[in-house]
Formats: C-alpha cells, sequence, structure tokens
C-alpha cells in the first residue's frame, strides 16, 4: 500500500529536480544570449542594427531610456532612496537603474548592466507561462510551453533590451494566472486575500506601465467576475477566498483610476510624443482608438524628434474611424491583422528597423505562430468544458481584436502581442499533448487487436 505513495514522492522530487535544472539552464541561455548581443555592439559586427552598448535599433526606445537610467543611477547614489523613488521618470526605467547603481563604480551603462533585471521578467515570466499550462493541460504541457516561450527567437532577443514589454508581460500573465487559480481552485479567504492584493498590485502596475491598456483590462477584468460568478451558480457553492478576491480586484478597478494624478511621476517620459495616454483617456472610445492610430504613424529618433514611420510597416494607415460604426464595420478585419499580420507579402521586404534578415525571421515566426493557433483550437476543444480555458480565449480575442483596432505599424504589432501570444502558446501546447495522447491512445488500440487476433488463433 505505501508504493504508491513512494512512487509519487519520487515523481515529484524528480519533477522539482527538473524544474530547477530548467530554470538553471533557461538563465544560462538568456545570459548567453545577452553576452552576444553585446559583443555584436561591442565590435559594431553589425553596425546598422546594434549599437556599442549592445542596444538593437529594432528596439530603439532603449537609446532614449540610456540617459534616464544613468542619471537615476547618480539620483541615487548621490541623493539616497527616497530622491530616486520620487524622480519623474518611467516605472520601468526606474526598476532598470536600479543594477547600474549599484555596480556604477565597476561598470558603465550596457545591456550587461540591466542584464539583472531582464533576467528576472524573463524567469517570471517562463514560470507563469509554466503554471497556466500546467493547471490547464498538465506538467508536460506547461514544459512544452515554457520552452517554445523561452526559446522564441524575437521574444528571447527583446528580452535582452531596455523596453516595457517584459514588465507589462509579466503583470498581465500575473493577472490571467490569478482568474485561473481562482476558478479552478476552492480558495481559503487567506490565500484569496494574498491573491486578491498580488492581482490588486499587478492591475496597478499595468496602469502605471502602459495606461492605453485600461480599457482592454477593465473589459477583461468584467469578464474574469462573469466566469466565476458562472462557475459559482454551477457548482451552487462559494469559497470564501473566491469572494474575498473578487471583491479586491473589483475595488482595484475601481479605485486606482482615481488616484491617477499620484502615478504621473511614475509614468514621465520627458520626451516629445505625439499622443499623451492621460489625455487620450477622456476622449471618446473612437476618438481614442484614431489618435493612437495617428501616433503609430510617427517614431522618435535616437534624439528624441518626432519623425515619419516607415511606410513599409504600417498596414491600413489610411482606415478612419469617425464614429462606434466604423470600429464594429473593422472588427473583422481588426481580428485577421491581431492575429495574421504580418502578412506573407511583407516576410521578405527589407524592414527598416530590422532590416531584410529580421523581416525573413518574422516571417518564419508567423508560419509557426500560425501552426500554434491551429493547435490552439485542439488545445481548446480538449478543455471545452473547463472555465479557465475559455478566459485564455477570451483574453486571447479581446487583445488580439484591440490591437488590430488600434495599432497600424507591425513593429509595434510584434512587440504588443506577446502577452496575447504567450497565452496563444499555453493553448497550442495544450492541443500538442491533446493530439499526442489520441495518437498514442491510437496505437494501444492497434496493439491490443493485434494481440487479440492472435491470441484467437
Amino acid at each position: 500500500m505505501q508504493t504508491p505513495v513512494r512512487e509519487t514522492s519520487l515523481s515529484a522530487s524528480r519533477r522539482r529536480f527538473n524544474l530547477g535544472f530548467l530554470i538553471v539552464a533557461a538563465a544560462i541561455l538568456h545570459v548567453s544570449v545577452t553576452l552576444t548581443v553585446f559583443a555584436i555592439g561591442r565590435y559594431q559586427l553589425f553596425p546598422t542594427q546594434v549599437y556599442s552598448t549592445g542596444v538593437g535599433k529594432f528596439a530603439s526606445d532603449g537609446i532614449i531610456y540610456e540617459g534616464q537610467v544613468v542619471e537615476l543611477s547618480n539620483i541615487f547614489k548621490n541623493d539616497g532612496l527616497r530622491a530616486w523613488a520620487t524622480w519623474p521618470t518611467q516605472l520601468h526605467v526606474r526598476f532598470y537603474s536600479i543594477p547600474l547603481a549599484l555596480g556604477s563604480r565597476w561598470i558603465s551603462f550596457n545591456i550587461l548592466a540591466i542584464e539583472p533585471v531582464n533576467l528576472i521578467y524573463y524567469l517570471a515570466i517562463l514560470a507563469l507561462v509554466f503554471k497556466l499550462a500546467e493547471s490547464l493541460f498538465g506538467y508536460k504541457s506547461g514544459l512544452v510551453a515554457a520552452m517554445i516561450v523561452g526559446l522564441w527567437p524575437s521574444f528571447l532577443l527583446h528580452t535582452t533590451q531596455m523596453l516595457r514589454d517584459p514588465l507589462l508581460i509579466s503583470v498581465l500573465l500575473v493577472v490571467v494566472w490569478s482568474v485561473v487559480v481562482c476558478l479552478k481552485q476552492k480558495l481559503s479567504w487567506r490565500w484569496g486575500m494574498l491573491l486578491g492584493i498580488g492581482t490588486g498590485v499587478a492591475i496597478l502596475t499595468i496602469r502605471i506601465v502602459r495606461l492605453p491598456v485600461w480599457t482592454l483590462l477593465c473589459i477583461i477584468i468584467g469578464t474574469a467576475v462573469l466566469l466565476i460568478v458562472a462557475q459559482v451558480i454551477r457548482e451552487k457553492r462559494v469559497a470564501s477566498g473566491t469572494v474575498a478576491f473578487t471583491i479586491i480586484i473589483i475595488a482595484t478597478m475601481v479605485v486606482v483610476p482615481r488616484f491617477q494624478s499620484s502615478f504621473r511621476n511614475q509614468q514621465e517620459t520627458r520626451i516629445n510624443r505625439f499622443v499623451i495616454p492621460e489625455e487620450a483617456q477622456k476622449l471618446t472610445i473612437n476618438e481614442q482608438i484614431e489618435s493612437r492610430r495617428k501616433g503609430f504613424q510617427y517614431r522618435m529618433d535616437e534624439e528624441g524628434k518626432i519623425l515619419p514611420a516607415d511606410d513599409g510597416s504600417r498596414i491600413d494607415s489610411d482606415i478612419q474611424f469617425h464614429s462606434v460604426g466604423d470600429i464594429i464595420r473593422h472588427v473583422p478585419r481588426a481580428i485577421m491583422i491581431g492575429f495574421f499580420a504580418p502578412f506573407p507579402n511583407m516576410w521578405l521586404s527589407a524592414g527598416k528597423q530590422v532590416g531584410f534578415s529580421g523581416r525573413v525571421i518574422s516571417g518564419i515566426e508567423m508560419l509557426l505562430t500560425y501552426m500554434i493557433e491551429s493547435l490552439a483550437l485542439f488545445g481548446l476543444w480538449s478543455a471545452r468544458k473547463n472555465l479557465s480555458a475559455w478566459f485564455l480565449v477570451i483574453v486571447i480575442g479581446l487583445g488580439a481584436t484591440a490591437l488590430g483596432l488600434v495599432v497600424n505599424n507591425m513593429g509595434a504589432m510584434y512587440r504588443l502581442r506577446y502577452p496575447f501570444w504567450a497565452l496563444l502558446v499555453i493553448l497550442g501546447a495544450g492541443g500538442i499533448s491533446f493530439l499526442f495522447g489520441r495518437f498514442r491512445n491510437h496505437r494501444l488500440d492497434q496493439v491490443d487487436k493485434s494481440s487479440a487476433r492472435d491470441f484467437s488463433i
């Protein structure tokens, strides 16, 4: 009777060892890629693509943030923690200044100096992807999903740079994971409170880091609440932790916007902007979308000057929304763009920031993404009775549609789609497990029939 317990214990220990090994391997991989990118820049192997600090032109925001990071690290050293925490800048820039401030005596600014922060983001994203996939489809699917995300070339490359995207992806995945946990588990009031507070912090961070996402986040949280209520009705019972979690996230969504003035010193870009997010929030929905679409038609150079964006990176730039009806009529096209762009006709044309090779890589990645999207349908089918899987589908669909409506620049689309793409990978990993399981069962059935036939003979 004790054998199954011992085997289960050994299996759990083996899994913990495997996870620990994979985390170390992922960390080594990320540091190695960062070192490679830095060396390419340092020795100017591709001077048109990577600067001497390792900052890539495909992530040109880092050039603008470089001076701010150095300035913040000096403030931390000379004026102390309080001055550093309240100095007007963006939150992700503040985080990137920490390792430089601690090691500025020995190092100057480059992507190696900010690698500790990027490594934390990278490992956190992989851990959250693993936990989400494991909770929906099992341990092996969690490993498959985490490996796909961790080895995805463009994602891996972007996480070596100084961007706000890794922080945004991390906190958005925290929100999704928390809702999935609430839907799948009976939470104690204490665990529900802790989960709610953590989700509240993630919601606040999203508001600070990328204010334009707030409307989409409101819809996502509203959907989560409806699914939680549906789960309670279906099971005809409610856990105290579920109530606590729901109350906290609703209260956070209501209260956080009222303190917007307190967040401004965490959102100060100190550069010219075509669209000011806080002012755009005061517009109607169609005016917000229209203003942001116009904003994506411009880019900033190394000196912070606003210039027209590369025409080859734009899509549907002539589309304008004058009413809600115009938006509704454009939704089918927006869904197509959100899920399938950049389209094949853009894969072999040279991009201004990423060049020909960058476009080819994006084309290969899009082909793989199409495969993942197909596998995701099988993953959804295998978990069709699970509300958590439908929550992921709704978040993916909302994100893809919103991006298709708002973003008409493919470079921005590629980066902003990562949070929703990661959720798509999770469903795709579930699809792989589903198909593999069906194939294995089919083979076992054939073996059983063959054995039965031999026995009868």
